[in-house]
């Protein structure tokens, strides 16, 4: 009769580990899905605010060369220093990179050369704005 609740135990005790076991490789399968997806959209999202400061920075140097009179020599380097600065940011994932810095230095540039031009920052700005 012991043998008998013996194998009743393990039986338990061997579905119990089959599925703990089962459990976690589902988890990591669903976390490594929903991680890629939400990494896919923000970094989406930060590619299409970074491409916004750089298209808007060398629409203004295009401008500029065309009318050099409408663009000061002071804003010409903050322009190209906006492009640098979107150039430099690293287009893979990097624990060091500290975009949420970066992001702010390319927005405070953005801020100084559009008052520098005197065009109006709630028109120009994207909608999220490196808010990340």
């Amino acid at each position: 009769m012991d043998d008998f609740f013996d194998r009743a135990v393990n039986f338990e005790e061997e579905y119990e580990r089959a599925g703990y076991a089962e459990g976690l490789e589902a988890g990591r399968k669903l976390g490594a899905a929903e991680g890629r997806e939400l990494g896919i959209e923000h970094g989406f999202d930060i590619g299409k605010d970074l491409g916004f400061y750089r298209g808007w920075a060398q629409e203004w140097l295009r401008a500029a060369s065309a009318h050099p009179d409408i663009v000061p020599a002071r804003a010409l380097k903050k322009l190209q220093a906006i492009i640098d600065a979107v150039n430099d940011v690293p287009t893979i994932n990097d624990e060091n990179a500290n975009y949420e810095a970066r992001a702010k230095s390319i927005q405070l540039k953005f801020k100084t050369v559009s008052a520098m031009l005197g065009v109006s920052i709630s028109t120009e700005l994207p909608s999220n704005s490196l808010s990340y």
